[in-house]
């Protein structure tokens, strides 16, 4: 136990604590207490002294109330205070005993001497207190009941035995019930603090264990990030997969981490990536689980929630011993140390627990994630909803990955498809027209410095400018002529576009016009006459023939 929990464990004792209150109250009771008894005394003091009947009396009066005066006015301890005041109590006592006997007020200061000193210093001083009142009498009564000394007032009726007795007896009883009581206030007073002591400790741990459990939390949400901000700037889903079940592996010391994916037939799931040795083995022997069986893979992906095993050796024990003792219940809906199939993988023999998470991308679960552990009670329930938004971002990050995949396909598919239509296009175009245009004679040509620059469209070389100089090519004129063969090539597959569109265009206005004039036609004769003339002039044919039949066979 080191020194702080020490210290810890007395300032927090109940014992201690109620002792350090009382102290304290006492302490600020003190004062006004002997403040009080000189300001009432002063009050006694003079006709009390006037009227004593001894100098005794008026001697103990007197010293009573200088040394309470002294005590008050001069700081002394807390122990010769309250001595000072508890003797004045007991002196008043004994003069009221020593004037009137037994039959005086002597046995109500006496009782308050028990009050004062058990409720100012402790049960145990009350009892001393009871001890010294007890002998006081004894004495008293044995040197009265001798006649050895006699009340100093004579008039005071004579005290009998059993009036000594009968007082003493009082004194004793209410002193021991003063007692006892204030013994009883003090137990409780203390099983009270002890109570309060166990609730603010119990206050305490908890406030801790929250506190451990928020910084727990915190640090699995760090990670979880951590992971979705890495695996989501990662577009190839193979490497994707092998990244993800490393860094989870590697954040959540995982010994061991895989990750699979439904197959096409919705019966099995097939292990993409796994981290560690042993994931490397069933990577290599292509382990796959059955999606209609009983194992943590098929139940997290059929339930669409996480299973967790807290401890794999009491699940081994009930699935070799069903009459074994074992607990099975559920946490929010989260499957927990459910009886699955006895399947041990001998490549994982250290597992101690696990935890099983389906990978869902809106309705649809596309696989499961599989977190295994060498100690127990690794993943808790209460942590699950935190494991399952990692497995959450794990999934939308392959999904998006294979979208994006799928988008380079079709973008490829659409360049492949566009590059074989410019190709065809300007072959087409390049076999009804002559586009090729000179400047300068071509015998003049004749042992120039030639450069020829590739008419290029989007990776489609559509023509090509050659250039002679004497001089040569430097580097800024080929740059100019590059840039000038770009524009011209842009330039050119304009043209191209606009002209087919109006050819298109001037096609569609001359189907319209002849498809006007058709249905303008009332009878089979005129129509038939309208599209036969109309479709000669159109296309200027030497003869155009229609024929009505079965099979549109001339008869």
């Amino acid at each position: 136990m080191t020194e702080s929990s020490v210290l810890q464990e007395d300032i927090f004792n109940p014992h201690e604590e109620t002792r350090l209150l009382y102290k304290k109250w006492r302490e600020k009771f003190v004062m006004p207490l002997l403040v009080g008894t000189l300001a009432l005394g002063i009050l006694v003091l003079i006709p009390t002294v006037n009227s004593a009947e001894h100098w005794l009396l008026r001697a103990l009066f007197i010293a009573t109330y200088v040394m309470a005066g002294v005590v008050t006015v001069v700081k002394f301890s807390y122990t010769v205070r309250i001595g000072v005041f508890l003797f004045g109590v007991y002196a008043l006592g004994l003069a009221e005993l020593l004037r009137y006997g037994i039959l005086g007020d002597g046995t109500f200061f006496f009782l308050g001497l028990v009050v004062f000193s058990t409720l100012l210093f402790s049960p145990r001083a009350g009892v001393i207190s009871i001890a010294l009142t007890m002998f006081t009498l004894l004495v008293s009564g044995w040197l009265m009941l001798s006649e050895i000394i006699q009340p100093f007032i004579p008039q005071t009726s004579s005290a009998e035995l059993s009036d000594w007795l009968s007082g003493s007896a009082m004194i004793l009883m209410f002193g021991a019930v003063i007692i006892l009581g204030f013994q009883r206030l003090e137990i409780a007073f203390l099983e009270a603090q002890r109570r309060v002591d166990e609730t603010l400790t119990n206050i305490r741990e908890e406030r801790n264990n929250l506190e451990k459990h928020v910084a727990e939390r915190t640090q699995q949400l760090r990670r979880v990030n951590e992971i979705g901000s890495v695996i989501a700037a990662i577009l190839d889903p193979e490497e994707l997969l092998t990244r993800a079940a490393q860094l989870i592996s590697d954040e959540f010391e995982c010994y061991h981490t895989a990750i699979f994916l439904t197959d096409a037939s919705g019966q099995w799931a097939e292990l993409k990536a796994a981290a560690g040795e042993a994931g490397k083995v069933l990577l290599e022997n292509k382990h796959h689980a059955n999606l209609n069986g009983n194992n943590p893979v098929a139940t997290a992906i059929r339930s669409r929630q996480a299973c967790v095993i807290a401890d794999t050796a009491a699940e081994a024990i009930h699935a070799e011993n069903p009459a074994q003792p074992f607990t099975r219940f559920s946490w929010h809906g989260i499957s927990i140390a459910p009886q699955f199939e006895r399947a041990d993988n001998p490549l994982l023999p250290d597992t101690r627990s696990q935890i099983t998470l389906p990978l869902i991308v809106g309705e649809r679960v596309i696989g499961a994630l599989e977190m295994h552990s060498k100690t127990e009670n690794a993943f808790l329930p209460q942590n699950a909803d935190a494991y399952q938004n990692m497995a959450n971002q794990v999934a939308i990050a392959l999904e998006n990955s294979r979208l994006f995949r799928e988008a380079q396909q079709s973008i490829r598919e659409m360049d492949a498809t566009q590059w074989q239509y410019l190709k065809e296009a300007w072959l087409s175009l390049a076999r009804e027209q002559n586009f090729d245009y000179a400047l300068g004679a071509e015998d003049a040509l004749k042992g120039q410095r030639a450069l020829e620059i590739p008419l290029t469209l989007r990776d489609q070389v559509i023509g090509r400018i050659n250039l002679a100089a004497a001089e040569g090519w430097g580097p800024e004129q080929k740059s100019l002529i590059e840039a000038v063969a770009s524009q011209a090539a842009l330039a050119l597959e304009n043209a191209r576009l606009v002209q087919e569109s109006q050819s298109v265009a001037m096609r569609e206005r001359l189907a319209s016009e002849i498809t006007a004039k058709i249905w303008a036609s009332r009878t089979m004769d005129s129509i038939l006459q309208t599209t036969v003339r109309e479709l000669g002039r159109a296309l200027e044919a030497a003869e155009v023939n229609i024929s009505i039949g079965a099979g549109g066979e001339n008869e």
